[in-house]
Order: C-alpha cells, then sequence, then structure tokens
C-alpha cells in the first residue's frame, strides 16, 4: 500500500507498474470492477507517461491516481 509519498520511489519503471498494479488490482476486484481486464494497460500507460519527470518521488501515487480516474470512468470498448 502507498502510505508515505516521501519514501524513496524505486529506481526503474517496472517495479513501478507492478506497485501500481498491486495497489489498483487490490482496490479493483473482479466482481467489482468492468475494467480488470485493462488494469495492465492501464497502469504501463499511466507510468510511462509520468516516468520522464525529474522528480520521480511522486510517481507512483500520480500513476495511482490515473488508474482510479480509468477505473471509475469504466470500459471504452469490451476486449476481443
Amino acid at each position: 500500500m502507498i502510505t508515505n509519498p516521501f519514501e524513496k520511489a524505486p529506481d526503474d519503471v517496472e517495479t513501478v507498474i507492478a506497485i501500481v498494479k498491486r495497489e489498483a488490482v487490490e482496490e479493483c476486484r473482479a466482481d467489482a470492477c468492468p475494467i480488470i481486464w485493462a488494469i495492465d494497460d492501464c497502469t504501463r500507460d499511466a507510468v510511462t507517461t509520468l516516468w520522464d519527470s525529474r522528480v520521480k518521488t511522486f510517481v507512483p501515487l500520480l500513476a495511482l491516481r490515473r488508474v482510479r480516474s480509468c477505473i471509475r470512468a469504466g470500459p471504452c470498448e469490451t476486449p476481443e
């Protein structure tokens, strides 16, 4: 769980993606979440978009906020 926004952020993008995905899946259970199938793509997109910033401390927190927005918005299309 992301509890302290001031703790040192991981140095590699894959670790941050894994952290944010774990948090998102925990919040978005399959029975209550219409886009559980899109969490991987949404998480990867959110983290990679933010990763180029100079300050990486808040990337996990900001990426999780973006993923939460995706969850609240619901599916735009169905998986094939």
